[in-house]
């Protein structure tokens, strides 16, 4: 009973079409700063090699209907100064399907001898559906929810900027999806908000075998209220990584790491939320596999 009238006020929250609606239907990952690629294309071609990374992220688990994202970004150095690389994603939450593949493009400059900046741009496509199917209404008979919806592939760009100190200290600011999903008059009471991405971060190093690596990652959307990250890693002699996690007022968290072997590292999140919703659930999982091959 409670499983579905969890999976009904999600549906309301976010896919209510009889009343107007503001949702944010960009995914929310723990690991920004692991594969920035997501949320930045300015960061396509930082590494000098390939880069190939796949995510999975299981939110709420146990309670249906609840968020489940997978995606997957690969990346290289083109010539001196560029990076080109793909980006591919799947976000289900409730009723709500989303699927967006695209191609990035950033170039790098130098600013001096210390900092760097890097701009890049995203061309893709997108498509979203509602899947009413399997939504348990308290009352049948709603025209709202009546036919499943889908706004159809839609072309979409998106745009980011970083500046740098080698792999130390560095900012960013983009906007991975500058278009909103649009339904037509069939959808007309809903509208999502792209978001902005402000993300920052740093190297300490403490000792020789001791690296600290904090960050913060906020995001901005037009209507909404503003949410952010602050995470705090360390690195024991280049191999293992644990850290924690904070989610202003959702969620806290603990990162885990290991670098298997020069090509292949292994990231782990666990979070617990610290919302209402945690009477009902405390599963929340992201795991992601990073492949690096460098040039030789």
């Amino acid at each position: 009973m409670i499983k579905h009238k969890l999976v009904q006020l999600i549906s309301i929250v976010f896919v209510g079409m009889s009343l107007p609606a503001l949702g944010q239907v960009d995914p929310i990952y723990s690991l920004y700063r692991f594969n920035p690629q997501n949320i930045t294309p300015a960061h396509v071609g930082g590494y000098e090699g390939t880069e190939i990374t796949v995510m999975n992220r299981q939110q709420w688990m146990g309670i249906e209907g609840a968020p489940k994202t997978m995606g997957i970004t690969a990346n290289m150095k083109w010539g001196k100064q560029k990076g080109v690389g793909i980006v591919g994603l799947l976000d289900e939450a409730g009723p709500m399907k989303t699927v967006h593949v695209g191609l990035d493009f950033a170039y790098h400059v130098r600013l001096n001898e210390a900092w760097a900046f890097s701009g890049g741009i995203r061309g893709g496509i997108g498509n979203m559906t509602l899947n009413f199917n399997g939504i348990r209404l308290a009352q049948s008979g709603d025209e709202a929810f009546a036919t499943d919806r889908s706004t159809g592939m839609q072309v979409n760009t998106g745009w980011g900027v970083k500046v740098y100190k080698g792999d130390g200290l560095f900012f960013s600011f983009s906007q991975p999806r500058m278009f909103r999903y649009d339904f037509g008059t069939t959808g007309a009471a809903y509208k999502d908000s792209p978001s902005f991405f402000v993300m920052t971060g740093t190297k300490w190093p403490v000792s020789e075998k001791l690296t600290l690596y904090p960050s913060a990652l906020i995001r901005l959307a037009t209507d909404l209220p503003v949410s952010y990250d602050v995470n705090v890693v360390a690195n024991l002699h280049g191999k293992l990584d644990a850290g924690l996690g904070y989610r202003g007022g959702e969620s806290i968290g603990i990162r885990l790491g290991v670098q298997m072997t020069k090509v292949f590292y292994l990231g782990y999140v666990y979070e617990l939320p610290t919302t209402q919703i945690s009477k009902m659930t405390s599963q929340s999982h992201e795991l992601a596999l990073r492949v690096r091959m460098a040039k030789k």
